[in-house]
């Protein structure tokens, strides 16, 4: 059997009626006649198609063309041996293959032709009369097109239906269709969760379900509220089907729909940005760690008293509180530990304080308490020394009791300032007067506190450029052995000689060191100096001498500290064992744990180690037995008056018993007298300092007074009357 196969070539898409044009033309031919076919692709070609085509007979050969390829067009004959006309057409529906099916035949009887078109097929037509055989397939083609085209357009708007149905389903807000009345005609999925109500259970249902009653009238569609607001974002309340209710941000907007008005509703929830918007209003207000208003709140609550006090005539204090030593125990333990002393010490002051006073936290640990309609001094006072007990208390931290003590400055209105950064203010420099005077009490403000403000930050803007500028010196004072009368080693002590100011005395600077910070560069640069000076008289033929060199608290806290100690005695060339570090009861005492363990590496590197002014601190003995230390120095206050002073006596005799039973060396400060050597010497004292030995001195007149000695002339004899 001939059989020409088709060419897979792209399905016709547009036809034109251009009788000059081709147009290809894929014919599948069910007919056991050759002539036949070929009869009707002249007959197609003739009328302008260019025919690709197959012959087939049976059904098999038919079933194996379709599911080759597409075809635009199949004609069957009707009778034929094995396979007819209606069997073909039952292949070709069966399939539901949108191809027009035109009966072609030299003998169909008009109930035949009436069953094929019931059937499915498009046309039918004698082979004896072809003429409608090219304007039927042109046709069919064309409506088969159109088919497809409607097909498709169905296809994409079902597409475009499930993609908008899709995305309104999966949408965070809630989407609402009602009807003019207020009946809701749709919900979507975000409504149940915002609502708990299932979108069906809300068909049918008024608008007014997911409203609280008080709301109802001005967000019902149709109002006149709604109506003004169309397409604009509002904040409304809403009331889940539990009744609880929470805030929405609701858009209306209207549309008709078949004539009628209708309104669709969008609906966000925004219950976690109101709670950021608040969170964002105290914050504003409140310090965060504490609770307590911060420093914005208090200006404006300070205001407002100082307002009212105007026309009540009466009194406004301000008590400005700052933690001592606050910052040690912060850099100690750890910054979560500081956090932990803040929140037990706010909790503590506003405790302590009647509900009428206001507490504030300004910023790091800075407090500021307002009492409004007071009596200056009583009320202040009182509230002011019950601040100071309840900041005095232990606190607890990780497993260790921690103490704190606070200094307070108190100013008035109207005796102090005219507006509240001006109270502040003054308060603020009467809270640093309490701090000089030892700390742990409170000061009221005076005008001569101003000039002493004033004085202080000249002196802190001088004492910053004072190493940088070689303003610093380090001056040597020799320490006795009582017994033999020798030079054991010398304190390495801090002198500030300004350009300008002459002499500055330690007890200025020091603490002014402390407060801002330097003291930790300038204690290293001592200590490095103390170290190269006391190697550099080695190399010249002095004997080895131990120097000593105090530790502030705020380099004992430093992490590097061990490290920094290291590098200096590398640097220098020193050996540990002629260094001597001196620290203070409270600097050891501030982290027992860390001043131990810091302490036991010191000594592993061969490091003697003093307390220094022992006696005037708080700690308590017990911990003194737990550090390696070698020496205690007692303080020259409790020197100063023996033996006329029975106190000072007691004192002194039980630290040296004391010390020697923990195996300690004990020095004596502040030895100025015989009969303070005397003394010292019958109640076993090892060793002395003080200016009956001699006074600090520069490196160059240390050296000659040791040459001296070793000249065999007595330090003390040299020394007694100097000033």
């Amino acid at each position: 059997m001939d059989m020409h196969e088709a060419v897979a070539k792209p399905p016709v898409h547009a036809l034109r009626n251009a009788s000059h044009a081709s147009t290809p033309l894929r014919l599948l031919c069910v007919d056991d006649c050759e002539a036949d076919v070929a009869l009707i692709v002249e007959t197609l070609r003739s009328g302008g198609f260019a025919p690709v085509f197959q012959r087939v007979c049976t059904r098999e050969d038919m079933t194996a063309a379709l599911d080759r390829q597409a075809w635009d067009v199949v004609i069957s004959d009707h009778s034929m041996p094995q396979f007819d006309g209606t069997e073909a057409l039952a292949v070709v529906t069966a399939r539901k293959l949108d191809i027009p099916f035109i009966l072609v035949s030299g003998a169909v009887g008009e109930e035949i032709a009436v069953l094929a078109m019931k059937s499915g097929a498009h046309d039918y037509m004698m082979k004896q009369d072809l003429g409608r055989l090219v304007p039927v397939i042109r046709r069919e083609l064309t409506e088969a097109e159109v088919r497809r085209a409607r097909r498709l357009a169905e296809a994409n708007l079902r597409s475009s239906e499930a993609l908008l149905n899709s995305i309104v389903n999966t949408a965070a807000d809630g989407i609402i269709v009602i009807d003019e009345i207020g009946m809701l005609e749709f919900a979507n999925a975000a409504v149940e969760r915002m609502f708990g109500w299932k979108p069906l259970e809300l068909i049918g249902r008024n608008v007014d379900c997911l409203l609280p009653a008080r709301h109802r009238n001005a967000h019902r569609p149709g109002s006149e509220d709604v109506a003004l607001t169309s397409g604009v974002g509002r904040e409304v309340k809403a009331q889940r089907r539990n009744g609880s209710v929470f805030p929405i941000e609701l858009t209306f907007g209207e549309m008709r729909i078949d004539g009628r008005i209708k309104y669709a509703g969008i609906m966000r929830d925004v219950t976690e940005r109101k709670w950021a918007e608040e969170r964002i209003r105290h914050l504003a207000h409140y310090d965060e760690l504490t609770g307590l208003p911060n420093r914005a709140l208090f200006s404006q609550l300070l205001e407002q008293a100082l307002s009212e006090s105007k026309f009540s005539q009466k009194q406004v204090a301000v008590l400005f509180i700052d933690l001592d030593r606050f910052k040690l125990i912060n850099d100690s333990l750890s910054h979560a530990s500081g956090d932990t002393v803040l929140q037990q010490v706010a909790k503590r002051l506003t405790e302590a304080l009647p509900r009428r006073d206001t507490i504030a936290r300004l910023g790091g640990d800075e407090f500021v308490v307002l009492m409004r309609d007071c009596s200056i001094p009583a009320d202040a006072a009182e509230t002011a020394q019950t601040l100071l007990t309840a900041v005095a208390q232990p606190l607890l931290i990780e497993g260790q009791d921690y103490h704190l003590t606070a200094s307070i400055g108190i100013s008035a209105y109207p005796g102090d300032g005219e507006n509240s950064q001006t109270i502040l203010k003054h308060a603020d420099i009467a809270m640093c007067r309490a701090k000089e005077h030892g700390k742990n009490n409170y000061q009221f403000y005076s005008s001569q506190m101003n000039l002493h403000s004033f004085e202080r930050l000249v002196l802190e803007r001088f004492l910053r450029h004072a190493m940088e500028q070689d303003e610093f010196h380090v001056y040597y004072q020799p320490k006795l052995d009582l017994l033999t009368g020798c030079v054991t080693g010398m304190e390495a002590l801090l002198r500030w000689v300004h350009p300008g100011m002459g002499m500055i005395s330690p007890t200025k600077f020091i603490p002014l060191a402390e407060e801002t910070g330097l003291i930790v560069p300038i204690g290293a640069w001592v200590l490095r100096a103390a170290c190269a000076q006391n190697r550099a008289w080695q190399l010249q033929g002095l004997p080895p001498l131990r120097v000593a060199v105090n530790l502030s608290a705020r380099q004992f806290a430093q992490d590097d500290l061990l490290s920094t100690i290291v590098n200096v005695l590398a640097e220098t060339g020193l050996a540990p064992e002629l260094l001597e570090l001196e620290l203070t009861e409270s600097v050891t005492m501030d982290n027992p744990e860390h001043a131990a363990t810091l302490l036991k590496k010191l000594k592993a590197l061969g490091i003697r180690l003093a307390i220094d002014d022992f006696g005037t601190g708080y700690s308590s003995l017990s911990y003194l037995k737990r550090f390696p230390i070698d020496n205690v120095k007692i303080d020259r206050s409790f020197i100063k008056d023996i033996p006329d002073d029975e106190d000072d006596v007691a004192i002194t005799q039980a630290v040296i018993a004391m010390a020697h039973s923990l195996r300690l060396k004990v020095i004596a400060e502040g030895v100025e007298s015989e009969q303070h050597v005397e003394f010292l010497r019958e109640h076993g004292c090892d060793e002395a300092q003080g200016y009956l030995f001699g006074a600090p001195m520069p490196a160059d007149e240390f050296r000659e007074a040791m040459v001296r000695c070793a000249n065999g002339i007595p330090l003390r004899a040299r020394l007694t009357n100097r000033p």
